[in-house]
């Protein structure tokens, strides 16, 4: 591989090095946690799938769909996990019962295989209906620009020297020169990056094979050293002398990035997408997830942005949302299978959120546009028998809640985006790092976590 396109890759993967010449990079040692955000692109809505409203017709005097209900399909008292309810399936998601029985299936399946891990976050107030602003609040705490997103900033505090420490996806994922970013949404890229002069018939290179039977690199490398040595052995100016032993030193640099190629395979081999739970479902996020999951346990990397779009739905919410939000699940089922099957789940926290939420009353197009309270979802390794934290009103209004118990309570605070990540970096263990004092979140403390 030439040179120059192989620095083009590295740099475009995040990977460049910024390591001093004089020797080699020395890396961290893999962090004891993982962080995992997976932003549902477009701005999600709560109402259809972990806060419901049902047929409330809150909204008579707006909309003219459903009598001006939130949802177009009652509250089902059989779809609820400890304190946790989610949506029950319109029949306006499909015409082919098949397609309604699947995500149905997946929302069943997601809520009862991860409720007794997950804290829904309800009732949050973004205060705007703008993208960008949503989006950087959602996931850095902080509407103004400047603050790193939270993936970010938990791998700046604990892990800032590993090779991939923080690899995105998409979605909100400024670091603010913290750390670099690394995306490798792609295994075949990663395989690229992993191992640069593995051989491709159709390249022109025959430098080396999988099973690496044939290694003409590794002769190329043995060359340069011993070129090096030779100059070294020769050379009598002290500055000349000091710049080929920084040559020699970062040429024996070795990041380990073969080893995230060995366990990409290994997941690839026994965690099956098909199985997990649908066909050609979530392909992207799937493929996300695989990478994610392998460099993290193969100590490369912190956190990780999963993005998975879809859900800015103008316009037949039903037929668009439902669906989108079912491979979501699916997408994060995949991934925490990945996860148990690497041997970290127990060492993970998965966030999941949106810009914002949507309009608890439907347009004249069957849709739902901007709408500024929202929710997330936290999976914990800890139980939490299916906790709910925050509130909306019946008409997805938020409202104050109490810091300690979440519930409705008029003499509470209404939560925000910066109190979540305020909580998530306390419950990350980096809610008192260095970091904190130039990216403050001065907000009340809300035990969402406990």
């Amino acid at each position: 591989m030439k040179r120059r396109n192989f620095l083009q890759m590295m740099a475009a993967a995040g990977l460049t090095a910024q390591a001093p010449l004089w020797a080699p990079k020395a890396h961290a040692a893999a962090p004891d946690r993982f962080l995992i955000v997976v932003n549902a692109s477009g701005g999600w809505d709560p109402t259809s799938l972990c806060d419901p409203k049902g047929l409330n017709r809150a909204y008579q005097d707006k909309s003219d769909r459903y009598e001006g209900s939130t949802n177009s399909v009652e509250l089902d008292s059989n779809k609820t996990f400890g304190s946790i309810q989610w949506s029950a399936v319109p029949e306006g998601v499909s015409n082919d019962e098949a397609v309604r029985q699947r995500v149905n299936d997946q929302f069943d399946g997601f809520f009862t295989a991860y409720g007794n891990r997950l804290t829904v976050i309800n009732g949050i107030d973004t205060g705007t209906n703008n993208h960008d602003t949503g989006n950087r609040f959602v996931w850095s705490g902080r509407e103004e620009t400047g603050y790193p997103s939270v993936a970010a900033y938990y791998a700046a505090a604990v892990s800032p020297t590993l090779p991939m420490a923080y690899i995105s996806n998409g979605g909100y994922d400024y670091t603010d020169s913290l750390v670099s970013r690394a995306r490798a949404s792609s295994a075949g890229f990663v395989g690229e990056v992993a191992d640069p002069n593995l051989y491709y018939d159709d390249r022109g290179f025959v430098y080396r094979t999988y099973d690496r039977s044939t290694d003409l690199y590794a002769r190329v490398t043995a060359a340069q050293q011993a070129r090096i040595e030779r100059q070294l052995e020769n050379e009598a100016l002290p500055l000349r002398r000091k710049q080929l032993q920084q040559l020699l030193g970062v040429r024996s640099t070795d990041s380990n990035l073969s080893q995230l190629t060995v366990v990409l395979d290994d997941i690839q081999a026994n965690v099956d997408r098909d199985l997990n739970w649908n066909v050609n479902r979530a392909e992207s996020l799937k493929s996300q997830a695989e990478v994610v999951v392998a460099s993290m346990a193969a100590g490369l990397t912190a956190s990780a942005n999963l993005n998975y779009g879809g859900f800015d739905t103008h316009g037949n919410h039903d037929a668009n949302a439902y669906p989108q939000l079912g491979d979501l699940l699916e997408g994060v089922h995949f991934l925490m299978a990945a996860l148990e099957h690497a041997g970290i789940a127990d060492r993970t926290t998965v966030v999941m959120g949106a810009d914002f939420g949507r309009t608890p009353y439907y347009n004249s197009g069957n849709g739902k546009d901007h709408w500024p309270v929202t929710s997330m979802m936290v999976i914990t390794p800890q139980q939490t028998g299916g906790r709910v934290f925050g509130a909306s009103t019946d008409a997805f209004m938020a409202q104050p809640v109490n810091l300690s118990s979440g519930q409705p309570d008029a003499s509470g605070v209404v939560l925000t985006p910066e109190h979540v990540n305020r909580e998530i970096r306390r419950l990350m263990g980096v809610g008192s790092s260095t970091l904190a004092a130039n990216y403050p979140l001065n907000v009340d403390d809300f035990r969402i976590f406990g």
